[in-house]
């Protein structure tokens, strides 16, 4: 299990080291990930058919960089966005058939 200050997950994952900045690479097992939003007018967004997810950290920042990814490398990349994490951490975690992720 990973618990971080940016990222709480209980699925597998893999650390990947870049000078200060630490990504992690975590395993969807090609599960629907939905993304869970907290706005009034969308509630999550869903991406189907999706390898792994890539979180980009830095200490720099309470930005993080999310890739969903279709095969294994950054290339395979078919969405990304930042968000802030001022309020708390990344939780990603598999629910009922899908891979959840939520701040």
């Amino acid at each position: 299990m990973l618990n971080s200050t940016f990222i709480e997950t209980t699925l597998e994952y893999r650390c990947i080291k870049r000078e200060e900045d630490i990504d992690y690479f975590i395993e969807t097992d090609n599960y629907p990930i939905h993304l869970e939003l907290d706005l009034p007018y969308l509630s999550r967004i869903q991406f189907p058919k999706s390898r792994a997810i890539l979180v980009r950290t830095t200490p720099n920042s309470r930005w993080v960089t999310i890739h969903v990814l279709r095969n294994v490398d950054l290339y395979s990349s078919f969405a990304n966005f930042e968000v802030e994490l001022g309020k708390g951490p990344l939780h990603i975690e598999y629910k009922g058939g899908c891979i959840e992720v939520r701040r």
